[in-house]
């Protein structure tokens, strides 16, 4: 489930976990001032990754990570309503158009690393397969790889599509999204027990499956269930989703702890590159789901953005967006990649693959 560290591990993070927080609070609230959009998220993020560029010790521990996904996963799943799974008839051809794209992004973003960066066949190929960090780190770290390269490139495309979604989409369909919070119905105790009752199973089973994001998705597809079903129709206070964001927008700008301002300028460009061609066949690829099923293309973007699962679940709620299909379809991509990754690396694993696990992330 959610797995507790030992007292001592908990008092050694508190001092850099009390500062990222702070940090992140701070700029969650000035983005907020500014009127800028989803500014719990990308303000917490930015803050928190310049100073961790600087070299402030800033630090999102695993388990508190997890407890946060737990809790999003909950309201998110809040979300479905009985229309929306009368819908998922409509999903599979949706589907089809992300499987069909995913090589076509990929391949895309790894031949100009190849052929005008000097990257290496299977470097590149790492680094410019979407959506999947863990099993991406998982099969660099088994091999020869060079892994601080391949992480920055994966890592700042998570967060420029976390800084740059939210205003495409209000720009594209008119959403005011300054200020941009969910209302919420505090829930009886009854309601109270059952999410979170349920919650924990979807989680166990999530696990025992191996899916990806697993206290996330089992959270969520729980919540989906009772609240689809009409079963449950409360969510959590909005003030804990506002602590939440902030969580979720520090532990992507602690992503960069360690690499310092030299090494990130010096993979700054491949990292935008790839992100850039990664990003227009990802628009193209969703004005063609949106034309074609006549899904919104906020959602459809979200959906096939080469995004972590997680961040574009979350950022799918928080946008007033269908949250179950963006689920879906990064699931899905997920799975597919877990079955061809190894398939397309030329590298022979090393030793340590005899006991890695790949759908084991860091």
């Amino acid at each position: 489930m959610i797995r507790l560290p030992a007292r001592k591990d908990v008092l050694r993070e508190l001092p850099g976990l009390g500062m990222t927080m702070a940090l992140a609070a701070a700029g969650g609230l000035a983005f907020a001032m500014l009127g800028l959009p989803v500014p719990w998220i990308s303000g917490s993020m930015i803050v928190v990754a310049a100073a961790a560029l600087m070299g402030a010790p800033t630090i999102v521990p695993r388990w508190v990570r997890e407890i946060v996904f737990f809790v999003l996963g909950l309201n998110i799943g809040s979300a479905v309503t009985p229309e929306t799974i009368a819908g998922i008839g409509s999903w599979p051809a949706s589907i089809v158009i992300l499987i069909v794209a995913l090589p076509i992004l990929s391949v895309s973003c790894a031949v100009p690393l190849v052929y005008f960066r000097g990257w290496s066949r299977d470097d590149a190929m790492l680094a410019s397969i979407p959506g999947a960090l863990s099993l991406i780190m998982a099969l660099a770290d088994a091999t020869d790889a060079d892994v601080p390269r391949i992480a920055l490139v994966q890592a700042v495309r998570v967060a420029i599509l976390v800084a740059l979604l939210p205003p495409l989409i209000s720009m594209t369909s008119g959403l005011d999204l300054t200020m941009a919070m969910p209302q919420s119905e505090l829930p009886g105790l009854y309601d109270l027990v059952l999410l979170i009752g349920l919650g924990f199973i979807g989680v166990l089973l999530m696990r025992l499956a191996r899916f990806p994001a697993a206290g996330l998705m089992g959270a969520l597809i729980a919540s989906a269930a009772l609240h689809g079903t009409d079963v449950v129709s409360a969510t959590l206070p909005s003030e804990v989703l506002m602590v939440s964001f902030v969580v979720l927008g520090a532990g992507i700008g602690a992503r960069f702890a360690g690499l310092g301002w030299h090494n990130f300028r010096a993979g700054l460009f491949d990292a935008a590159m790839t992100f850039a061609i990664g990003f227009v066949v990802s628009v193209l690829t969703a004005i063609v789901a949106t034309a074609w099923l006549g899904f919104p293309f906020g959602q459809t973007i979200l959906a096939f953005a080469p995004g972590a699962l997680e961040v574009m679940v979350v950022m799918a709620f928080l946008l007033g967006l269908d949250a179950a299909y963006v689920g879906a379809h990064h699931t899905v991509r997920f799975l597919v990649l877990v079955l061809l990754a190894p398939l397309i690396l030329r590298r022979r694993p090393g030793k340590q693959d005899e006991t890695q696990d790949p759908l084991r992330g860091p």
